[in-house]
C-alpha cells in the first residue's frame, strides 16, 4: 500500500517542477514507494550549461537536458525506474491552466489507479503524503487473478539481467499440456540449439522418463539438462530465455514467475493467457489454434510449430532486445500481477431498462496515424447520430495531450471514460491488436493488414476468439477468410472520407507558391517500403526525365512514431540533392483535416504505387478532394479506383520473406515503376480535362464513403448485442456494403521471395 505513480516534469525550474521533487523527496524519505511517469515529462535539447538526461521506460525514450544538481538528478532517474502497480494512487503536477486536463488525461492512461490526485498551491508535500495514504486506505486491497504474493515475487524479480549466453529452459511435464513434446521435437531443428543449451525443470516423479525420452529423441550428445522440482530462481539465473508452450493453462504460477525472472519469455497466447501476458511487447507471444474438445481431448490451445521454431530462434540472438522484452514483462509483473496492490476504483453501472445499446470504441485517441484519425470519425459520426450511448477507451502510450482531441472534436471529450464497465458492443481497434477479452457482450476486432497472410501471433485473437471481426476492404476479407475466419462473423465496413475533404478546400499556399504554373505531383503516406516512396521518386525521375515540368509534394506521416526506425527519408534528400530531378517539397509537421485537405486541393496529382495498403486512405481522401490518383493495382485500394480520375498502376504479386511466421507466405503487389512513369506522363499531358473529371466525380466518391453510413452498421451491431433488431441486419461478408463496383485487375504471382 505504500506506493504511488507522480505525474508532472521534475526537471524543470518551475514552481511546479520544485514542489513534485519535493513532495518525492519526503515520499522517499517517508518508505513509499515512488514511480515518476514519463509521459508528463518535456523532451528539451539541452543547452549550453546543461547536463543531457536519458530517459526509458520501455516504450518511450526521452533526452532531458537539465541545471539539477546531480544527487537530485540521481534521485529523478530512480523514480523512473521505479515500477509500481497499475492500480497506486497517481499525484499530478502541473501548471494552473492545464490541471483540469491533466486529471482527466492521467485517469485515461492509468485507468485502474484507485485515485488521482491534483497538486495545487495550497497542497504542502506532506498534505499530499497524507491524502494518499488516505485514499490507498480507501480504496483497500485486491488480489486480481493469477497475482502471486510480493514476497514470493521478490527474489524473482531481484535477478540480474540475462547474461549474453546460456540454457533456454522450459518448465513442464510429459502429459502434454505444458507442451514439453513439442520443446523436445522443435529443439534439434532450432539454431538455438547449436550455440545454447536447454534446461528441462519437471516433476520428480517424472525426472527418469524425461531423461529417456531426451535420450531417445535427442541421442547421448545433446546438450540438454534435465532438473527435477518446481520451477526456481536458480533455473533461470543462468537463462537466457524461457519457452512455455503451454496447450492448457495448468498453473499460472509458472508463467508469472517466468516474466517476473526479466528473461524474454516465449510462451502460448490465448484467451486463458492473453491477460498474464499482457500488452504487446512482454513477450514472444506463440500463436496457434483452440481446439473444441474431442473423444478424451479437452478442449485445448494448440501452438503452431513455426511460431516455436521462430521463438526458439530469437531467443539469445539479440541480447539487447531480451533484456527490453524482459525489463518490460517485469514492469506488467508488478503493475498487474502482485497481490495485496489497491484496489481498482468500481466500474460504471449502466441502466438496465435503457432502449440504447452501449458501444466502446477503443482506439489510439491521442497519437497521429490513420486508427487515430478514423476512429475519431467513426466516433465523430456515431455522436451526431445519437443512437446508441458512446464511449471512448483510448489506448496507450499518449503522445498528445487533451487539447490536441478537443480541437479536433470536442464533442467527443465527455465521452471519455477510465472504467467504462460491462457494455454491450466493444470495437477495438489499433496496432497491436488486443488479446484478451474486455468487459462486453460482444467483442469486435478491428483488423487491418497490408501482406497478403496474417501473421502467427495474431491467431487465435484475430481468427478465432473475438466474436467479430470488422475489416474495411475486400482484400482483408479475405486475408481473414484464408486464416479460418468464419465469413459469417466478419463485417465489412469501409471506411469513410470526412467533411473537410473536398474539392472546395483552400489550396496551401505555400504548395502554391513552391510549383508556381508548374503541376504539383503529391506522395501522402509513411515514409516506407509499403508505402512505395522509393516507386514513386523512380517514377517521377523517370517521368521527369520525358522533359515534363512539374514539382514534387511530399507530406510523410508517422515518422516520429511507427516509422521512427525504418523511414526511408534520407531517399527523399538524396533525390533533392540529384542534379536533374524534380524540385521536393517535403512537408513533415502534423496538420488539422483542414490542412491536410489544402494540400490535396493545391496539389494537381496523387501518385500512390504502394506495395502494401489494407485500405489506402490517402486515395480516399484525394479523391474526396478532386485530385485525379494513380494507384497500384490488385491492393487493399482497389474499391476505391472506380470512376473518372482513377488509373491503376499494373503490378505483380511477389512473395515477401517476413521474419515472424505467418499463415501463408506473405506478399505485396510491386508496381510497374515504367508503367507509371508512363502513367504519370500521360495523365500531365491530360491534366486539365484529367482534374476537371476527378472534380466532377469527388462527390460521388464522398456520398459512396460516408462515415454517416459507416456508423450506421456499427449501431447495427451494437443494437444485435443488446439483443434487438433494429433494422436491417448487420452487413455480413457475403453482402455488398458500398454500390460501386470494385476493379479485379489481373494480378500475376512471382516466384522469388523479396528479402
Amino acid at each position: 500500500m505504500n506506493q504511488v505513480r507522480i505525474h508532472g516534469d521534475p526537471f524543470g525550474e518551475c514552481q511546479d517542477s520544485s514542489r513534485l521533487r519535493s513532495f518525492l523527496r519526503l515520499s522517499l524519505g517517508c518508505g513509499m514507494r515512488c514511480a515518476l511517469s514519463l509521459s508528463g515529462v518535456r523532451e528539451r535539447v539541452p543547452e549550453p550549461g546543461e547536463r543531457e538526461v536519458p530517459l526509458t521506460d520501455g516504450l518511450r525514450d526521452l533526452r532531458v537536458g537539465t541545471r539539477l544538481p546531480p544527487a537530485e538528478i540521481d534521485m529523478l532517474l530512480r523514480a523512473a525506474g521505479e515500477d509500481v502497480a497499475a492500480t497506486a494512487p497517481v499525484v499530478v503536477f502541473g501548471p494552473p491552466p492545464e490541471r483540469a486536463d491533466l486529471r482527466l488525461v492521467v485517469g485515461l492512461e492509468w485507468s485502474s489507479a484507485a485515485a488521482i490526485i491534483v497538486a495545487n498551491e495550497s497542497h504542502t508535500p506532506t498534505d499530499l503524503l497524507e491524502r494518499v495514504r488516505a485514499e490507498a486506505r480507501w480504496a483497500g486491497t485486491e488480489n486480481p487473478p493469477h497475482a502471486l504474493a510480493e514476497r514470493e515475487l521478490q527474489t524473482w524479480l531481484s535477478l540480474p539481467a540475462p547474461p549474453a549466453t546460456g540454457p533456454v529452459v522450459h518448465v513442464g511435464s510429459l502429459d502434454g499440456a505444458d507442451g514439453t513434446d513439442l520443446v523436445l521435437t522443435a529443439w534439434p531443428r532450432s539454431p538455438a540449439s547449436a550455440a545454447f543449451g536447454l534446461r528441462l525443470v519437471v516433476p520428480a516423479a517424472e525426472l527418469q522418463a524425461c531423461r529417456d525420452r531426451v535420450l531417445e529423441l535427442l541421442g547421448a550428445d545433446a546438450n540438454v539438462e534435465v532438473v527435477a522440482g518446481p520451477f526456481e530462481p536458480a533455473h533461470a539465473r543462468d537463462a537466457i530465455g524461457v519457452v512455455l508452450p503451454m496447450r492448457r493453462l495448468r498453473d499460472s504460477r509458472v508463467l508469472v514467475q517466468a516474466l517476473a525472472s526479466g528473461r524474454p519469455v516465449a510462451a502460448s497466447r490465448w484467451s486463458a493467457t492473453a491477460a498474464i501476458l499482457g500488452r504487446h511487447g512482454t513477450c514472444l507471444p506463440l500463436g496457434g489454434r483452440c481446439l473444441a474438445a474431442e473423444g478424451t481431448r479437452p478442449a485445448q490451445f494448440s501452438p503452431e510449430p513455426r511460431a516455436l521454431g521462430a521463438a526458439l530462434a530469437a531467443l539469445g540472438r539479440d541480447r539487447a532486445e531480451g533484456v527490453a522484452i524482459g525489463g518490460r514483462a517485469r514492469r506488467h509483473v508488478v503493475e498487474n500481477l502482485v497481490a495485496g496492490r489497491p484496489a481498482v476504483p468500481p466500474a460504471a453501472l449502466h441502466d438496465q431498462r435503457r432502449r440504447r445499446p452501449t458501444l466502446v470504441l477503443e482506439a489510439p485517441f491521442f497519437e497521429t496515424s490513420s486508427s487515430a484519425e478514423l476512429s475519431i470519425e467513426t466516433a465523430r459520426a456515431l455522436r451526431a447520430r445519437d443512437q446508441v450511448d458512446l464511449l471512448l477507451v483510448p489506448n496507450a502510450p499518449f503522445r498528445h495531450d487533451l487539447a490536441a482531441l478537443r480541437r479536433r472534436a470536442p464533442e467527443l471529450i465527455e465521452c471519455l471514460v477510465r472504467q467504462p464497465g460491462k457494455v454491450d458492443l466493444w470495437l477495438s481497434s489499433g496496432w497491436p491488436v488486443r488479446a484478451d477479452r474486455p468487459g462486453c457482450r460482444v467483442h469486435a476486432l478491428r483488423v487491418d493488414w497490408e501482406y497478403g497472410a496474417l501473421p502467427i501471433e495474431l491467431l487465435p485473437h484475430v481468427d478465432q476468439t473475438a466474436d467479430l471481426a470488422v475489416v474495411h476492404s475486400d482484400y482483408v476479407l479475405r486475408t481473414l477468410m484464408a486464416a479460418g475466419r468464419q465469413p459469417q462473423s466478419i463485417r465489412l465496413v469501409p471506411h469513410g472520407v470526412d467533411a473537410a475533404m473536398r474539392e472546395t478546400a483552400p489550396p496551401d499556399r505555400r504548395i502554391l507558391d513552391f510549383k508556381g504554373d508548374r503541376a504539383a505531383v503529391l506522395f501522402c503516406g509513411g515514409l516506407i517500403w509499403r508505402k512505395g516512396i522509393d516507386a514513386f521518386l523512380g517514377a517521377a525521375l523517370a517521368a521527369y526525365a520525358q522533359r515534363r515540368d512539374f514539382v514534387l509534394v511530399i507530406k510523410s506521416v508517422g515518422h516520429d512514431q511507427h516509422y521512427g526506425r525504418f523511414h526511408l527519408r534520407e531517399l527523399v534528400e538524396k533525390c533533392r540533392r540529384t542534379p536533374g530531378a524534380p524540385p521536393v517539397l517535403l512537408l513533415t509537421e502534423e496538420m488539422s483535416r483542414n490542412q491536410l485537405a489544402s494540400v490535396y486541393t493545391a496539389c494537381d496529382v496523387l501518385l500512390h504505387p504502394y506495395r502494401g495498403e489494407g485500405f489506402g486512405l490517402p486515395v480516399l481522401e484525394a479523391r474526396a478532394c478532386g485530385l485525379p490518383v494513380l494507384v497500384t493495382a490488385g491492393g487493399g485500394a482497389d474499391g476505391l479506383l472506380i470512376g473518372p480520375g482513377a488509373t491503376a498502376i499494373p503490378a505483380t504479386r511477389r512473395p515477401v520473406d517476413l521474419p515472424a511466421p505467418h499463415v501463408s507466405m506473405p506478399w505485396v503487389l510491386e508496381p510497374s515503376v515504367p508503367d507509371a512513369a508512363r502513367l504519370l506522363g500521360d495523365l500531365l499531358d491530360d491534366l486539365p480535362a484529367r482534374r476537371a473529371a476527378a472534380k466532377g466525380f469527388a462527390g460521388a466518391v464522398r456520398s459512396a464513403f460516408a462515415w454517416d453510413a459507416a456508423a450506421e452498421q456499427l449501431e447495427q451491431m451494437a443494437f444485435a448485442a443488446m439483443g434487438e433488431r433494429r433494422g436491417h441486419e448487420p452487413t455480413t461478408a457475403t453482402e455488398r456494403v458500398v454500390t460501386l463496383p470494385v476493379a479485379t485487375p489481373p494480378v500475376a504471382p512471382v516466384p522469388q521471395p523479396v528479402r
